[in-house]
């Protein structure tokens, strides 16, 4: 009878070292694709994101806008307004921000207007396209350019 419990007991062991290890092996893989991610987010930004939206920012100056599109430590910010126009309930600047977030693979965006600040529910991957992010800023835009 000792023998089956010990047997018993050695096999549930095992068990758990392999469910332990199958979960760190779990981890060690997220752990991985997170710090890709964030290799290849700032890459984009540098690279594609920031050299794509420079038009966009010309042409508001070149309408009489301010627009500044300023580096992050986790993406990039886009502030654009003309006048004095200001955040609601601030004295900041509307701005959109491409921020990726800490711990995943996915970029959140952040919208500030005068109408209010609120998350945006698009969240984009971090090897989101230029099109995309410019057609984000150009929506941005048209709801400051009707106010």
């Amino acid at each position: 009878m000792s023998n089956d419990i010990e047997r018993e007991l050695a096999k549930i062991l095992a068990r758990d070292n392999e469910l332990r290890d199958a979960e760190a092996s779990e981890k060690r893989k997220q752990e991985a694709a997170i710090a890709a991610a964030v290799i290849e987010w700032e890459s984009r930004v540098e690279k594609l994101l920031l050299p794509a939206i420079e038009p966009l920012a010309a042409m508001l100056k070149g309408a009489g806008w301010t627009c500044d599109i300023e580096r992050t430590p986790h993406g990039f910010k886009v502030a654009a307004f003309r006048g004095d126009m200001v955040v609601y309930g601030s004295r900041e600047r509307p701005s959109l921000s491409f921020e990726l977030q800490k711990g995943k693979d996915l970029v959140a965006l952040h919208e500030a207007t005068p109408s209010g600040v609120r998350l945006d529910s698009k969240i984009l991957g971090v090897s989101v396209e230029p099109d995309v992010v410019k057609n984000r800023i150009v929506e941005f835009v048209s709801k400051l350019a009707l106010k």
